[in-house]
This record gives structure tokens, sequence and C-alpha cells, in this order.
């Protein structure tokens, strides 16, 4: 599997944030924006939207053509270029050009890392579509 994210970035998400923000499709839903709560692998994770829980297979492509059980991660590069992740695992993904790269929340266009998405606020999903990734 390679080294497991910190379980502080999953679940809820909680007044301070940091935690990474994923849309996936749960069996007879919609796509939609949630959370993980649970890493099953580097490419497997449990999902959750507050009401819906899948256990989903990371996949590299875009919004609106998620299968059921899958899910995508979008981050910014230093340059504000939106990538898909085709692979996590520690604090470094794998971004849909093959490039190897360290990731943080923080928003720095200069720091050598990819911006990886906050899922924000419990209030922030009230609905499947209230974000989009970017």
């Amino acid at each position: 599997m390679g080294r497991p994210i910190n379980k502080r970035f999953f679940g809820e998400p909680t007044a301070g944030g940091n935690e990474i923000k994923v849309r996936y499709r749960a069996t007879g839903e919609a796509e939609a924006n949630g959370w993980i709560v649970k890493q099953l692998g580097s490419k497997k994770f449990r999902c959750y939207d507050g009401t819906n829980t899948m256990d989903c297979t990371l996949a590299d492509k875009a919004q609106g053509t998620l299968d059921v059980g899958e899910m995508t991660i979008t981050v910014k590069d230093d340059g504000g270029t939106a990538r898909q992740v085709t692979k996590i695992a520690g604090r470094k993904v794998t971004l849909d050009t093959g490039a190897s790269i360290a990731w943080s929340f923080d928003d720095a266009a200069d720091d050598a890392k990819v911006e990886i998405e906050e899922a924000g606020t419990a209030d922030d999903f009230t609905g499947a579509d209230d974000f989009e990734a970017d």
C-alpha cells in the first residue's frame, strides 16, 4: 500500500479544516462531494458525504464521468493548474501527468508542492452539488 495517509486528514470536516475533499459515486446515487473516512489501500478509500458511505477506487476521470465505486481527488500545482491524483500515499501524490510530488493544504505558489483540496465544513455538504472540483 505504501506509506498510509495520516488519519487526521480523514473524517467529517472540522472547524480547522484539513480533511481531504473527494468526489465519488455511491451505488444508485449521483456523484457527490465528500471526504475520506478510511484508507483501504493507496488507491482505495472509504468515502462519505454525510449520507452515503462507499468503498471507492481512485480514478483519473473528469467530474461527471465517475462510475459507481470510483472517486477523484483534485489538486492544484504551483501554476494553479488543476490535476487529478492517480495515487496517494503518505505525503506524496502521483498526478495524471505521472509526476510524483509532495502535497499540502497550503496554497503557496512557490513551494514545489501541490495543494490538495480541503473538505471545508459540514455545512458545505448540504447537497451533492454544493461545490465543484477546481
